[in-house]
């Protein structure tokens, strides 16, 4: 099978890497729009269990992750009112640094005999390209406007209310941090945890009313780290937080599909359906998925049309779950300015319960990854 995958993120990269340890005669290219040095977007990021041994952490698929400086955590911390309380989370957490991920995924592509061809944008010859292809993989992320190559395949998009930005800092948290902060401008919040011994990802959102007032829509990137890093001062013991060249405060773009597929081009990743932050099953969503797609296409080696149906049928119930649950806690978020009078074990039991009501997220994924790494038994 000739395949080609578009983007070497996360999702592309297990895609073409399992697929071809499986399948090493298949002719799998991956092309990736950015340069090979380019920085990759985003601080850390968190994945499930401990390497080696859970089989939706990337981390487990590299001979390396110990070189990794993954950081593991089991505890939950929430601030509210300069109040903290500290839970066990029940599971292993793990915080990676998605930059030495990402690189350590193409660099094991590259040992397996798949070409990564960077520079490549993407591509406006589209179905063209999809006759000389097997299969395509679409895998380059949330990039929705350059990405979908069929009317089938364009992507709903839906607009958050809060503002966001995904800081980094060298203060090291050591449990998962949800932090509220009173500010005289406003209600801000912060998602953090770190992700390797010297760094943590530090998301904080605000309405758009504490955005405009505080002035952050007007501030240098410079300006606004320092702000943020006033509002937070006590939490962040003095540290300053980072902010990546090129991000920028912004409305969380939720993208979803009626489907993952239409002809020989498959969608996986935040390319098929990306969730809030705030439930961080992003990149498990990727592997998962991946691991899915994997599945249909060595069951269905001769047949592109069966794999790919084979695919959408068992992708797509685990993606509209991972919309609902997404979706229920971004709502939350953004209404949280109506919770801040609770005492903190009130605005603890409130986060815990936003989404008690839909089927468990993690039971569904394991289900569904269990299923696809039985290879050849449908």
């Amino acid at each position: 099978m000739k395949i080609l995958v578009v983007g070497a993120g996360p999702s592309g990269l297990m895609f073409a890497s399992e697929t071809k340890k499986l399948q090493p005669d298949w002719d799998i290219r991956i092309i990736e729009k950015n340069h090979p040095d380019a920085n990759v977007v985003g601080w850390g990021v968190v994945l499930p269990g401990r390497a080696p041994h859970h089989p939706a952490n990337p981390l487990s698929y590299l001979a390396n992750h110990e070189t990794l400086d993954a950081q593991y955590l089991e505890d939950f911390k929430l601030t509210h009112h300069n109040q903290s309380a500290l839970k066990s989370t029940g599971v292993t957490l793990c915080g990676a640094e998605r930059k030495s991920m990402v690189r350590e995924l193409r660099q094991l592509c590259v040992s397996l005999g798949i070409t990564i061809d960077y520079e490549q944008p993407a591509l406006e010859d589209a179905e063209l390209l999809c006759n000389d292809y097997d299969l395509v993989v679409v895998s380059n992320g949330i990039n929705h406007t350059t990405t979908y190559y069929r009317d089938a395949l364009k992507p709903k998009i839906e607009f958050g209310k809060n503002r966001y930005m995904w800081y980094g800092t060298p203060k090291t948290f050591d449990a998962m941090n949800l932090i509220f902060k009173s500010h005289s401008k406003g209600i801000f919040v912060a998602h953090s945890y770190k992700y390797s011994s010297t760094m943590s990802t530090f998301v904080v959102e605000c309405s758009e009313e504490t955005y405009q007032k505080s002035g952050l829509d007007e501030m240098s990137a410079q300006d606004a780290e320092k702000f943020i890093a006033s509002v937070f001062e006590d939490d962040l013991d003095g540290n300053p937080v980072m902010a990546q060249e090129g991000l920028k405060w912004r409305n969380f773009m939720t993208l979803s599909h009626e489907q993952a597929f239409d002809g020989n081009v498959a969608l996986l990743g935040d390319a098929l359906q990306s969730g809030h932050f705030s439930i961080g099953h992003g990149t498990t969503m990727a592997v998962v998925g991946a691991q899915i797609l994997v599945k249909a296409v060595y069951d269905n080696p001769d047949n592109v049309q069966a794999a790919l149906t084979d695919f959408n049928q068992h992708v797509m119930p685990i993606m509209r779950l991972f919309d609902q649950h997404a979706t229920i806690s971004r709502l939350w978020f953004e209404t949280v300015e109506d919770r801040m009078h609770l005492s903190p074990p009130e605005i603890a039991q409130s986060f815990a319960e936003r989404r008690s009501e839909l089927p468990p997220l993690p039971a569904a994924l394991g289900q569904a990854l269990e299923r696809a790494l039985a290879r050849g038994e449908k």
